[in-house]
Order: C-alpha cells, then structure tokens, then sequence
C-alpha cells in the first residue's frame, strides 16, 4: 500500500512537472462591457433623492501571460472610457477614465484546448474626473479583482471569454474636495465599488 501511495505521489509531482515544462505563453487583446459599480453607498444620506453610478460603457484592453495546468499567471491592462451619472434624471454626467494595471494569477480547473478557469489578481486602478472647465481629479488606488472564464485554443489562435469584479475603495478625497464631491453629493465614508468587466478576447499562442 505504501509503495502504491509512493508510486501515485512520483506520478502526480511528474504530471505536473511535465504540465509545467509545457506551458505556454499568449498575447490577447480584448474588448466587451464595463457594468459600471453603484455610488449610492457613498453618497450624503440626506440626499434620497440622488442615485448616483459609474456609467455602464465599452472596455478594452490587453493581457499577456503564461499559461500550464493547473496555474497560470498574467499581467492585464484594462481601459473603459466611462462616466459618473447621478442626481434627479441623471442630469449630473461626469467624464470618467478608468485604467486598470492588474496582475492575476488562475486556476485551470480543466486541461485542454477548451479549459475552464478561475482568477483573482490585484493591481493599480487609476480613475480620472472630469467635468468639463469647472474641476477636474484623479485618483491611483490599490484594488483587486476576482472573476472567472474559458480559454479555447485553435492552432497557434487563443479565444476567451472573461467575466471580472474589479473592486476599488472609493471616497470623498478620490473625487477632490470641493465641487465634484459637491455635485454628486458625497459623504466622507470609503466604501467598495465593484465594476464588472465582461469582454471577449482573441490571442496569439507562443
């Protein structure tokens, strides 16, 4: 029985070994969907009448990485040229430009040319407030994100469909003090803003 339990311990460690030496990297680039995150959990409770959120809008960007079984690691850098809606009728539309510089590592649950995934990664997520000749802010915060997906391999062609929660600690001081946190009426407490990102890509396997 020991030697049984031996013999399948060399097996599973030369598997993986093998599954290691052959990984392999890709370069994707990616577009989908930005589901812009809910502000209200910053806003003045005084104002019930203000739902103020990020826009939903367009997302691209680019990922490269490398990639065996079961674990795989890769840098992403995401842009959405979104905005900030909020006040009675949405009357209130800040321009909003939101960068993520993200280093994730997954999970492969299957191997093969049609391989499931999970992922978490954390990173730099620079936000940009603009509202026109009146006031302008950024912000670089710390955040993370967390999210799942499908890679599919044809050839020397990577396909893959991702679906990702970037989640950044939002407050009163990231829109500038003074008139933007004014406008949209913002209270002092930070709260988690979750942005979801649905995109499909297409990649070059090397």
């Amino acid at each position: 029985m020991r030697k049984l339990c031996l013999l399948l311990n060399v097996f599973f460690v030369s598997g993986i070994a093998t599954n290691d030496a052959h990984a392999e990297s890709a370069l994707t680039v990616f577009g989908g969907a930005n589901i812009g995150g809910d502000l209200r959990l910053l806003t003045d409770g005084g104002n019930f009448d203000l739902a103020t959120s990020i826009k939903n809008s367009p997302v691209f960007g680019a990922r490269v990485g490398s990639y065996g079984f079961p674990i795989g690691f890769e840098g992403s850098l995401t842009y959405s040229p979104s905005a900030i809606i909020g006040g009675i009728n949405d009357q209130v539309d800040i321009k909003t430009n939101i960068l993520y510089v993200e280093a994730n590592a997954l999970v492969i649950i299957l191997p093969g040319p049609i391989a499931p995934f999970v992922t978490g990664g954390i990173g730099v997520h620079y936000l940009n407030f603009n509202l026109g000749d009146l006031a302008t802010s950024s912000s670089t915060k710390f955040g993370w994100n967390l999210g799942g997906g499908l890679k599919m391999n044809v050839s020397r062609v990577a396909l893959r469909v991702d679906i990702r929660d970037h989640i950044t600690t939002i407050g009163l001081n990231d829109f500038g003090l003074g008139i933007i946190g004014d406008i949209i009426g913002l209270a002092s407490t930070d709260a988690r803003v979750h942005n979801v990102e649905l995109s499909f890509g297409v990649g070059i396997r090397f």
